[in-house]
């Protein structure tokens, strides 16, 4: 599982989830906004965790795990499109922190994780017609 290098991005994905949990989102002088107080960013921050963090140890079903990385891209690019809606409508001196595109870079990471999935998909699919045609002759 861990030799796998799809592992290994979508374990970095849930490192940053992780990280942005943690975090705040913005911050002005009179206040700040964390992930965890505004409840969609909370959301959708635990949804696409558990995605990732379960796409990690579903390694024999690859169609599945290929499903899993679409569905958590179309998440993660739902929470970015958040992010940014805020960013567009925030008020005059509203800084973000850097945390506010780690969605991108986690659709980015999924992404490549889902062409490692698929390239392991399409060598099983190969060694399996190679084995069925040395049975028929």
């Amino acid at each position: 599982m861990i030799q796998r290098i799809q592992t290994l991005f979508l374990l970095a994905t849930v490192g940053l989830i992780i990280a942005i949990l943690s975090s705040k989102v913005f911050y002005t002088a009179e206040y700040t906004v964390k992930y965890t107080e505004y409840t969609p960013y909370l959301i959708l921050s635990i949804a696409t965790l558990f995605i990732a963090f379960f796409t990690i140890f579903m390694y024999h079903h690859r169609l599945f795990q290929i499903r899993l990385c679409i569905f958590n891209i179309i998440l993660l690019l739902a929470f970015q499109g958040w992010i940014a809606y805020a960013f567009f409508t925030c008020e005059e001196g509203t800084i973000f922190s850097i945390t506010a595109v780690f969605p991108i870079i986690c659709v980015i990471l999924t992404f490549t994780a889902l062409r490692y999935i698929a390239r392991d998909e399409a060598l099983v699919r190969a060694a399996s017609t190679l084995r069925n045609a040395r049975k028929k002759n």
